[in-house]
């Protein structure tokens, strides 16, 4: 699917692609950093998938957004959802989505050095958090 396909989705298609993604590159990370047992891979996990945890990341990497991405950041963010954010405030629930929005939005559309780009940078900001 080329760019301008993946950016006629719905954001909340993307973002539920996205928070897939997301969640695979922490496993794998976690996975292959650590020799932790499941339910101790699975605590480490929670940490970092959640709206809080995203909607920092977030913060931290819009300066380094294309035009395009930051657009898809946008529209992410302005998504209306009927989910109640369960740990978070809802400014905290929004900035995630819009990172998931992001993530979903460069993996449909091919764009997987981006991708891995953001990803890298989202986990060298998370170490740092």
């Amino acid at each position: 699917m080329n760019a301008e396909n993946a950016a006629k989705l719905p954001n909340n298609a993307l973002a539920l692609m996205g928070d897939a993604v997301h969640t695979a590159f922490v496993r794998k990370r976690l996975i292959e950093s650590h020799d932790f047992k499941a339910n101790e891979l699975y605590r480490r996990e929670t940490v970092s998938v959640s709206a809080k945890a995203q909607s920092r990341l977030l913060d931290e990497i819009m300066p380094s957004l294309t035009e395009e991405e930051t657009e898809i950041v946008r529209r992410g963010h302005s998504a209306r959802t009927n989910n109640k954010p369960k740990n978070a405030l809802w400014s905290e629930y929004r900035k995630a989505t819009a990172y998931e929005t992001l993530l979903g939005f460069l993996y449909l559309s091919g764009q997987t050095e981006r991708l891995e780009e953001i990803l890298e940078m989202s986990n060298k900001k998370e170490e740092r958090l």
